[in-house]
């Protein structure tokens, strides 16, 4: 006779309600563990990406101040041939203060302390150079002379990375005039620029912006040549460019009553600026010169922007040594974990305790910025150039 087991539910495989709501329960703290570090790890990266594109961007942006600070004075001539005939005006509008006096020889650097031309009354600066444009012309140079030849033809010979190719708007200066004049404008007339043309030999469209023919001496005098704004209606005799911070096209991670630091190059047809963005987020831009003010070589006193006040040409030729610029921006976005410690940073040159500005300026990142200023991550970049093209 079978015997039968009796069937009971605890005999039965499986959980029970109050075991489910347990793992259950498990299971949500482990997903929110996870979940609360994955979300503070693509934080933390999103910051790292956004401090690492900061940095490139502000790398190249210097690196455009650096190469025209570097090339101030290349192409400038240092007097003219003919002054009273001589005529050209810079910009004028807000930014007159700033420009050379008309028919002035040009400066090769120039700034303003604490300007109203450039957000939070930060620093404005100017270099005048031939190759101060974005443009190609302005990178090209070269040598004119006169070939051997019975009818002495003008000859032309690239010597800067960029070849002339024909129909470039160029000026012409003779390097000596006599033993210590140096540099003068070459003019036709009251003109001071011409064109290179493709005609075989290739040649100037004026011989009067080349040498005086020498018979049969292919080593005579030689001019130089500087491309200038590619522009038919050139009006003066140099390109110029400025960097200052401007309050326009701002992105939107940057902190409040902050600018873009620009490259504005001037147009030689209607003295308007095509503007170019080189640092984003920047608060503050300073700029100290190193002057040799005793003519022995080396720089014995350290000047503001506006130390160049009341200086010709001539003296920022023999006294500018080197140019220091500084900006103030910060890495990355808002960070509300992070807490910056300090509400004024030294925006300048300081002391060798660390502490003490010499020159520049003490920024009040608390009065300026405001609100969230201790959220984000400020940091003072600064190079130091030396202007190879002044003598």
């Amino acid at each position: 006779m079978k015997r039968h087991h009796d069937i009971s539910p605890h005999n039965q495989n499986g959980f029970s309600l109050i075991e489910l709501l347990v793992y259950l329960g498990i299971l949500a703290i482990l997903m929110t563990l996870v979940l609360t570090s994955f979300t503070a790890t693509m934080q933390r990266t999103a910051q790292q990406n956004s401090i690492a594109e900061t940095s490139i961007e502000t790398n190249v942006g210097f690196e455009l101040l650096r190469a025209d600070l570097e090339h101030a004075g290349f192409g400038l001539p240092w007097q003219w041939q003919s002054p009273t005939l001589i005529n050209y005006n810079e910009p004028g509008g807000g930014l007159a203060p700033l420009a050379d006096a008309p028919n002035n020889i040009p400066r090769a650097i120039f700034s303003e302390d604490n300007s109203a031309s450039s957000m939070n009354n930060s620093d404005y600066l100017i270099i005048r150079a031939t190759n101060a444009i974005r443009g190609v012309n302005g990178h090209k140079c070269g040598y004119i002379g006169r070939d051997n030849t019975p009818a002495h033809n003008v000859t032309v010979q690239s010597i800067c990375a960029e070849d002339f190719t024909g129909n470039e708007g160029v000026i012409v200066i003779r390097p000596e005039i006599s033993p210590g004049e140096y540099r003068q404008l070459v003019m036709d007339g009251a003109t001071y620029v011409t064109q290179i043309t493709t005609a075989t030999p290739r040649s100037l469209a004026d011989d009067d912006f080349a040498p005086v023919a020498t018979p049969n001496d292919p080593d005579g005098e030689k001019y130089l040549a500087y491309g200038i704004d590619t522009n038919a209606a050139i009006r003066r005799p140099f390109n110029r460019t400025d960097y200052y911070i401007n309050n326009t096209n701002v992105p939107t991670h940057c902190a409040p009553n902050t600018g873009v630091l620009v490259k504005a190059q001037v147009n030689q047809a209607d003295d308007n600026f095509a503007v170019m963005p080189t640092v984003d987020c920047v608060a503050d831009f300073q700029v100290v010169y190193y002057l040799d003010t005793n003519n022995d070589g080396g720089w014995d006193q350290r000047v503001n922007a506006d130390g160049l006040n009341g200086f010709t040409a001539e003296q920022i030729r023999d006294q500018v040594k080197a140019v220091r610029c500084y900006i103030l921006t910060h890495e990355g976005g808002i960070d509300r974990s992070y807490t910056f410690a300090n509400a004024t940073i030294n925006v300048g040159e300081v002391a060798a305790d660390g502490v003490t500005l010499v020159r520049g300026r003490s920024f009040d990142l608390s009065t300026i910025i405001g609100g969230d200023w201790r959220n984000y991550r400020w940091k003072v970049q600064s190079m130091a150039v030396t202007p190879k093209n002044l003598k």
